[in-house]
């Protein structure tokens, strides 16, 4: 009987070609993370275009002013006191985020404190805006952040924001004395405690002065130990650990300085 003819890939041909897709592969993953981190880059691009225009907006209805940093208490001076609610949280109906904003506004009228044992403030400390994040940064993958006191105790959780503003040029804790002279009243920037800026003060031109920059979550040498660093929108919480760079940072440093501190900007 005549033999018959099989059609069908020997080994060696299988090998030549799962070595030539793998080849294919290695050249186009990095293509892609390429065209994937170009949209990421794009999309926080963006959520800083939107939080000026928003602040723009806001402004328009203040008398040109600037959102203030923080409310604090400016009977007693100590920034340590008072409401807290900061700059971002006044912009919200801006980015349409009404409800959380209209939640903030009611607080405030209510002067209910961040920390405010109510469920109104609450779901404002929970709420993740997600204008407020970076997707480029690993830590937004859990947009909740743990606030401690000094002593390492579980104070409260509220969202994390990558776009702090712009307290001044110099290290925040830089400044001495007390009272509006004190440190987080003296910032040369837009964003401080009671800060109330108006646009014809930035003397250097608003296209040209720094008002939110970024800032990711990497981990900072503290004390010692490298701990992350995670940044809110919502404002100064009372009694937090480094509260208020958590919400403002300084033009100190370089962005991306090499010895990062906590008020400084990097992306």
């Amino acid at each position: 009987m005549a033999a018959r003819s099989r059609h069908a890939f020997t080994l060696v041909e299988l090998l030549v070609v799962i070595a030539i897709i793998g080849v294919l592969i290695g050249l186009l993953l990095p293509a892609v993370q390429s065209a994937r981190e170009a949209a990421r880059r794009s999309s926080c691009t963006n959520n800083l275009k939107q939080i000026g225009l928003a602040i723009h907006v806001y402004a328009h209805g203040t008398k040109e002013r600037f959102p203030q940093g923080w409310l604090c208490d400016t009977v007693t001076p100590n920034a340590e006191a008072g409401l807290g609610w900061g700059w971002a949280s006044r912009i919200l109906p801006h980015m349409e985020e009404a409800n959380v904003g209209n939640l903030v506004t009611g607080n405030m009228q209510n002067s209910r404190a961040i920390l405010a044992a109510h469920d109104d403030a609450e779901a404002v400390r929970e709420a993740v805006i997600r204008a407020f994040l970076c997707p480029s940064d690993p830590a937004n993958s859990n947009p909740e952040v743990h606030l401690h006191d000094s002593s390492g105790n579980d104070l409260a959780h509220v969202s994390r924001s990558n776009y702090p503003g712009m307290w001044g040029s110099e290290h925040i804790h830089d400044h001495s004395g007390s009272g509006n002279d004190g440190d987080l009243f003296a910032g040369d920037g837009i964003f401080f405690a009671h800060s109330r800026i108006e646009f014809r003060s930035v003397t250097d031109g608003l296209s040209k002065t720094i008002m939110v920059a970024e800032r990711d979550a990497r981990e900072i040498d503290h004390g010692g130990t490298a701990e992350q660093f995670d940044s809110v929108w919502i404002g100064m919480v009372a009694g937090a650990e480094e509260a208020p760079v958590r919400v403002v940072g300084s033009g100190d440093h370089m962005f991306n300085d090499d010895d990062p501190h906590e008020e400084d900007f990097r992306s």
